[in-house]
């Protein structure tokens, strides 16, 4: 709903305020009916001016993934040299921005020393001298980060955020909503689980009984085989070993993770 603290009506004419507030609306970005995110973020990035766009949706709570969705405007020879390097694991904006829930500026992160090659590299990929991220996470716990680049001067891109945020972090959370529909259908079946469940499901998953998840989370036996049992009626399975199969396939726990923690 929206709210109007400046609404005045005189006769058939609104005052300036709302009328600005009605074509503020109506020019909005629409992004929506866009056949993909990756022309989504080319939209985005060419109705800013932005130097670039890039949405990741590739973690959960739990960790990464082993295979991110990611899309961007960067050179096709950033991306994979991106991934080649697999620079995924020090950047620093990814590292930062999966942990996060409030939307950042780049300067705000603190660089260790050892990440300064990956930046120069970066800065030597023309990636862009500003930067803002925005982290969305969603009903599911699935996390996704949008972040925009910029080579505006510190002042100019001050001032773009500062106007411009708030349709920003509605852009993110559409594009998210689009990967997902990407992924896994607009008709989207699988059903919330809470962060605990989530954790007792992944361990679950790493052939752990009751006694050593209650053990790892600090929490009862009995409370574990509820959460358990919770997890089975909300999927609508018969077994453990069908809800990990099932939570796998819509990324809500991760194979890599599983098996980094048997090894």
């Amino acid at each position: 709903m929206a709210f109007y603290p400046s609404l005045r009506v005189e006769g058939d004419v609104m005052s300036r305020e709302t009328k600005a507030m009605s074509e503020e609306s109506d020019t909005r970005l629409d992004i929506a009916r866009l056949s993909s995110a990756e022309l989504a973020v080319a939209k985005i990035r060419d109705a800013f001016d932005l130097h670039h766009v890039t949405f990741h949706l590739g973690y959960t709570p739990i960790g990464p993934l082993d295979a991110p969705y990611v899309k961007s405007t960067y050179p096709a020879e950033w991306l994979t040299r991106y991934l080649i390097k697999r620079y995924l694991t020090i950047d620093p904006v990814v590292q930062e921005g999966f942990q996060r829930r409030v939307a950042f500026d780049w300067t705000e992160i603190e660089v260790a020393p050892d990440v300064l090659p990956f930046l120069e590299d970066a800065l030597a990929h023309d990636v862009g001298l500003n930067g803002y991220s925005i982290p969305t996470v969603d009903g599911e716990n699935r996390r996704s980060l949008t972040s925009i680049t910029s080579n505006k001067n510190r002042e100019e891109w001050d001032s773009f955020i500062s106007a411009n945020v708030d349709e920003l972090q509605r852009l993110a959370l559409e594009l998210h909503r689009m990967a997902i529909a990407e992924l896994f259908g607009t008709d989207h079946p699988f059903p919330r689980l809470t962060r605990r469940e989530i954790e007792c499901l992944a361990l679950a998953a790493r052939g752990n009984d009751g006694n050593v998840i209650a053990h790892l989370l600090g929490i009862s036996e009995s409370t574990v085989r509820s959460y358990l049992k919770s997890i089975r009626q909300k999927l609508s399975c018969a077994s453990i070993t069908e809800a990990v199969a099932k939570a796998t396939q819509y990324r809500v726990i991760l194979w890599s993770q599983i098996a980094e923690t048997r090894q």
